[in-house]
């Protein structure tokens, strides 16, 4: 899924992708693990930054990790971002779906 959607993203001129993933501030939490950012890791993700005990939920605070992935290179005057109905026929040619 993750590979099919930034392929449909540089169709359309996104250069960045952003994931903002709750992270448990314990690293034992019954409700959430930390391999969300491993797993964007291995998808090319670099951690952004990071909100210290910003979320309340379950009776316990959790932090929030910014990562980044860059898609494309960053030149002056980049190309307009296309809406993706502008882009629907090529992912259909393209990836087969659509």
């Amino acid at each position: 899924m993750y590979a099919a959607l930034e392929k449909i993203l540089s169709m359309q001129n996104i250069l960045n992708l952003n994931a903002c993933i709750a992270y448990p501030c314990e690293a034992e939490d019954p409700y959430l693990t930390r391999d969300s950012v491993q797993f964007h890791k291995r998808l090319g993700y670099q951690f952004a930054g990071k909100f210290h005990r910003c979320g309340y939920k379950f009776g316990r605070w959790y932090h929030m990790i910014w990562m980044e992935k860059f898609l494309g290179g960053h030149t002056e005057n980049p190309p307009a971002v296309k809406s993706f109905g502008e882009v629907r026929s090529l992912v259909a040619e393209k990836l087969g779906i659509w």
